[in-house]
Formats: C-alpha cells, sequence, structure tokens
C-alpha cells in the first residue's frame, strides 16, 4: 500500500479546494468565485484499495495585511511540514506573474518533490498552456509538470495515478471511512461560510466569520445546529440580514440543504448575526482549536 501527505497550494482561485473535492469525490471543502476564501488549513483524506492519499488544502499564498491573512499564512507554513508531495497549481488563464516567484518562494528550500499542476486548460489554446510548461521547468525545475482542468472528474484518476507515483509504500494514517480530520462543527461553519461567499458581495464576506455554538441530536432524530456569524460593524450586520432578512434567509435555506445533504437527516438550522469589533485583528478569535473545532 501507498500513503502520504500532499499539500496543495498556490495563489489566491487557483483551484485548490475544486481540485481536492474532484478527487475525494465528494464535497468536503467550499469553493466560491472570490479569491481567499479557504482560510483553514484543511486535511482530506483519499482511501482506495491500495493507497492512502492525506491532502491538505491550504489558503491561497498572499501577501499579508492583517491578523486573518497572517493567520491563513501561518496555515500554509503547518501545512509544509512533514508532506511528502507538493502539488502547486497555477491558473494559466491568468498568465504568469510574480505571484508565482511568491509561491516559489514559500518551497524552494523544501528538500520534497514538486508537481505543478497546469489548471483551467480548458480555456486556453493549447500553444500558450505548452509555453506555460516550458518556462515553469526552465525556470522553477519541479519534478514534474501536466495540465489539468480541477472541475473535470474525467481526469481524476490521471491525476490521482501521477500523485501516486511520488509516494512511498506505507501504512494508512487513518481508519478508511474517515474524509476528513475536522470536526462536523468545523464542516458546517465552512458550508455557512461558503453561502455567504456566495450571496454577499465586496468586501462583506471577507468581515464574517461562523461560530457554530450548538450542535446536537434531538428526540426525533433532527441535527439542531445553532450558529453566528460575527461582523466587524452594525453596516455590516445590517447587510447580512437584508431588507425583511431576505439575505440572512437565503444564507440560511442553502446552508441547510447542503448540511442535509452532508449528513443525510433532517436539519434545524438558527443562525444569528453578531458584531464583534475588529475581529480580525484580535488574534485570540482567529484560533480555529478553539473556535472551530
Amino acid at each position: 500500500m501507498k500513503s502520504g501527505f500532499v499539500t496543495i497550494l498556490g495563489r489566491p482561485n487557483s483551484g485548490k479546494s475544486t481540485l481536492i473535492n474532484t478527487l475525494m469525490d465528494q464535497k468536503i471543502v467550499i469553493v466560491s468565485d472570490k479569491p481567499q476564501t479557504t482560510w483553514h488549513r484543511i486535511n482530506c483524506i483519499y482511501t482506495d484499495t491500495n493507497s492512502q492519499i492525506v491532502f491538505t488544502d491550504t489558503p491561497g499564498i498572499h501577501k499579508v495585511i492583517n491578523n486573518v491573512n497572517r493567520y491563513m499564512m501561518k496555515a500554509v507554513g503547518e501545512a509544509l511540514e512533514g508532506m511528502d508531495l507538493i502539488l502547486w497549481l497555477v491558473d494559466v488563464t491568468k498568465g504568469l506573474s510574480k505571484g508565482e516567484d511568491y509561491v516559489y518562494e514559500k518551497i524552494r528550500d523544501i528538500n520534497k518533490p514538486k508537481l505543478i499542476l497546469l489548471n483551467k486548460i480548458d480555456v486556453l489554446e493549447a500553444d500558450k498552456v505548452q509555453h506555460y510548461s516550458t518556462l515553469l521547468q526552465k525556470k522553477y525545475q519541479p519534478e514534474g509538470i501536466t495540465t489539468i482542468c480541477a472541475k473535470d472528474f474525467q481526469q481524476r484518476n490521471v491525476i490521482l495515478g501521477k500523485i501516486k507515483d511520488f509516494l512511498h509504500e506505507g501504512r494508512p494514517y487513518y481508519p478508511p471511512e474517515m474524509m476528513t480530520d475536522r470536526s462536523n462543527k468545523f464542516i458546517v461553519s465552512e458550508i455557512i461560510r461558503e453561502k455567504i461567499f456566495r450571496i454577499t458581495y465586496d468586501e462583506i464576506p471577507y468581515s464574517c466569520a461562523v461560530f457554530v455554538e450548538h450542535f446536537s441530536d434531538k428526540s426525533n432524530g433532527t441535527l439542531e445546529i445553532r450558529a453566528e456569524i460575527w461582523v466587524d460593524r452594525k453596516t455590516q450586520k445590517g447587510m447580512i440580514i437584508g431588507k425583511e432578512a431576505k439575505i440572512i434567509k437565503q444564507i440560511r435555506l442553502k446552508a441547510k440543504k447542503d448540511i442535509q445533504y452532508l449528513f443525510d437527516r433532517p436539519i434545524d438550522l438558527e443562525l444569528y448575526v453578531r458584531v464583534k469589533k475588529d475581529w480580525r485583528q484580535k488574534d485570540y478569535l482567529l484560533i480555529d482549536d478553539l473556535y472551530f473545532s
């Protein structure tokens, strides 16, 4: 059996979370068309008859401007400890820039194989894709470069096969039925946060955190969940709730649908919006073991 830890990284919105969900054949991590949706390091555990691969999804690598960004980059650093393979996603539709140099600085001195995945090749001419592949190979000298479309399920087995080529024989690290090392409360908080990213706009989703403060079974088999959405300012609270509470209702209904699908049971979901002024600047509110575990 082959096993190992694989860290997926890249610039913001390069398709890391989409790739993990495709490889896992199930939605485990949240996805949005907005950059910097992923805030936390999340281990997703893929197991088949001859391998176990622990994928670590990471926030997009970017410059630090506040404590949330600092927390995100800390998560990237932790994900690069003890891995067996680095998957570096490059969105070819954005071309190549100094952003790739910034990513490379994070991994240059790590003595582990690096596999570059050129993503979103379905929307770019083949000659440009080949041009980028040649430039990346010459400049960064990875152990491999391959082209993918992260959302294309048909490429799943090909990508998994290439990853397995870099892994060594070893024991599984987790039980075969386990798909993530995060708690149910954390997964629920991420689903709710995803809906905020999808439904709201501008800076609102980046000003919100979700804290699941109640998670329990009712006697009739319903899963009862209460969660708080934290915002920086009172004006943001009004924007999250919306006129006649239309926005918060939309967030609740879409989140409830996904949570119900995940747990395959009736869900009673309540959402509240709470102002926690400048929460993004307070380190103690960013400790996920306390607030998101």
